[in-house]
Parts: structure tokens; sequence; C-alpha cells
């Protein structure tokens, strides 16, 4: 690949690629990917109206926290239900709030474990004003002598 040919600003994802100079010599060129460029905020987008349609469907009762962070998360049932460790078939029941419903704590830490949040995620959503993202930080510590329990902390940045 020539030099010219793999000049593209932008700073958001930066690539490094060794391409063919202009005096034929061959070196290092710091550049950017042309998916991100063109693309990248066209995917943000996507999950961002991902993130409010599943939130929709879950305050209406279509669907459980599982699925919501199954989806957000980018996992397919057989991945989930394996990581889990249970059966898909176990698996889809739990993806409806019907089954969601009677799942013992147990097995919601496991569903936690795997999504690497606190249980209580799994049962309270935090919502944040877009506007108002940038000033707040929330953060959520896991590590407490009791793995049921968790600590939510919201700061102003």
């Amino acid at each position: 690949m020539k030099e010219k040919e793999a000049q593209i600003n932008h700073d958001v994802h930066p690539l490094v690629l060794y391409v063919e100079k202009e005096d034929g010599t061959y070196g290092r060129l710091e550049t950017a990917s042309f998916l991100s460029k063109n693309y990248l905020d066209d995917y943000f987008d996507k999950v961002r109206k991902w993130d409010a349609e599943l939130k929709e469907k879950l305050d209406k009762g279509e669907i459980s926290p599982v699925y919501y962070y199954m989806i957000m998360l980018e996992m397919g049932e057989g991945d989930l239900a394996s990581r889990v460790g249970i059966s898909k078939w176990k698996l889809r029941r739990h993806l409806k709030m019907k089954a969601f419903e009677k799942m013992n704590l147990r097995m919601l830490r496991r569903y936690a474990d795997v999504f690497d949040i606190p249980v209580s995620n799994l049962l309270h959503f935090t919502v944040i004003k877009e506007k108002d993202q940038h000033k707040l930080k929330i953060t959520y510590q896991k590590a407490t002598s009791n793995p049921y329990i968790s600590v939510s902390k919201i700061e102003t940045v």
C-alpha cells in the first residue's frame, strides 16, 4: 500500500500501518481506520437506539434484564448458556419476565458474574439524562464481603 492511499484523518481510532513511501522506502504511518472514520458514529447511534428500545421493552415487561444484557453485550444464546452453565432451553425461558421473576439469587449471581455487573444491576437501572452524562460519574463496587450486595457511588465530575 502506498502512503497516499493509507492516509486517513480521524483522531478517534488511531491505526499504525507500514507503507511504501514516495521515495520507495517502507516506514511507519499513523493514520486512522477507514471503518472507524466512516461507520463508527453510525454504530454508536445504533447502540443508543438498541439501548432505548430494550429499556422500553424492559419497562413494559416484554423482556427480562438477562435479555437486555445479552443483547447489549452482543452475546449469543449458546455462548451465554455455556458461560452460565445451563441449557439453551433454560436460558430462553430466563429471557422472559415470567421465568426471570422465579429465579433464585444464586442463578442471578451466575448471570451477573458473566455480565461482569453487580447482582443489583439485574434488578435496578440508573438512568441519567444525556445532557448530564458528562457531569456525573457512577461507579459500582462489587468487592464487598457479601457477594449479593454492591455499593453504588455517584459523583460530580
